[in-house]
């Protein structure tokens, strides 16, 4: 009996060993990742969503030991790189770091885009909300909100403003802003960041995330006339919220606010999304990161899957709604 034990003993202390050595490895180690990651951002370089997205790539890629790989695909409103994600393998190794433009308003404005932002995508985690500013050319005759309103009102169609393209959130926000505000403009959309275009008085206005235009602002580039969300950026203080001009232009930042967030193609498994969940959550919750985030007039968040995904169905039926009472079309 006590030989049949030993044995007994010896064989499931060496099926341990065996689960032990052959069990999934950790971060940086055989299983998962064991090569770059490739993070899809659908706009041009220097604008608001590839700036924060190089900063927490670049954490990440320390935290797991492999780098990740910013690939801009800018076009069409953050459609292309959208198109382009939905994809890629559903492996891991490929992810999409994105806005609530391209998730919950580009795909009502072109209906023949390629992705379906509910079903090709699963959500990792929302990083930031992020407010965005009424910004002019130094060379506009006007300098407040109310200067603005009022030249706008005495030429109707004569200021032009700038966009990311057609159907993104800059240029959607803006009309729809304009609408509420009972003035017309001329939409301009770019390709690639307008904001030097705005510098040098090419093009009037910009709805500007307060990443890159903060420090526009502060160095004098550019003017601001106002802010979205419910307060007053605490960087810029002198800026007005939209709300103070009107109620309804902007209650909550449901018209200028938008929100950065990580997806990954809808295969991938939810072990791989909850680790990249976890190690994301830590970098946007460690003191510099917030630090520098909140510096722009940014809120850090991190939340779980399932927070951004609800978040985005739901900012998805509101503008679909918005945008097909306006009539907002493709030009």
């Amino acid at each position: 009996m006590n030989r049949r034990n030993a044995l007994l003993i010896a064989v499931s202390l060496a099926a341990s060993l065996t689960a032990a050595l052959t069990a999934p490895a950790a971060w940086g180690q055989a299983a998962y990742p064991n090569k770059p990651i490739k993070m899809i951002v659908p706009y041009a370089a220097g604008v608001s969503p590839d700036v924060v997205a190089r900063l927490i790539g670049d954490r990440l890629g320390q935290a797991i030991g492999q780098p990740v790989i910013i690939d801009n695909r800018p076009g069409a409103g953050g459609m292309i790189g959208a198109e382009a994600a939905a994809t890629m393998p559903a492996d891991g190794y490929n992810l999409l770091f994105t806005v609530k433009g391209v998730m919950a308003i580009v795909p009502h404005v072109y209906p023949n885009a390629k992705y379906n932002a509910l079903k090709d995508f699963k959500a990792v985690t929302e990083i930031l909300k992020v407010p965005h500013l009424i910004t002019a050319t130094l060379k506009a005759p006007y300098n407040t909100m109310t200067e603005f309103i009022a030249y706008a009102k005495a030429n109707p169609g004569k200021i032009d403003y700038a966009s990311a393209g057609t159907g993104s959130h800059p240029h959607v926000g803006m009309e729809t802003i304009a609408q509420r505000l009972g003035i017309k403009l001329s939409h301009v959309p770019y390709k690639t960041h307008p904001g030097p275009d705005v510098m040098a008085g090419v093009v009037s206005l910009y709805l500007e995330a307060s990443t890159t235009a903060i420090p526009s602002i502060k160095g004098g580039k550019i003017k601001a006339l106002a802010t979205s969300g419910a307060e007053r950026i605490p960087a810029l203080p002198d800026v007005p919220t939209l709300t103070e001009f009107g109620a309804d232009l902007d209650p909550n930042g449901v018209i200028g606010d938008s929100w950065h967030g990580i997806f990954a193609p809808a295969g991938t498994s939810d072990e791989i999304i909850n680790k990249l969940n976890v190690e994301l959550v830590k970098i946007v919750k460690t003191p510099d990161i917030q630090n520098r985030l909140r510096a722009l007039g940014l809120t850090p968040t991190g939340t779980t899957p399932a927070v951004l995904t609800a978040g985005m169905a739901s900012d998805f039926a509101y503008w679909g709604k918005l945008i097909r009472d306006m009539g907002i079309k493709l030009e």
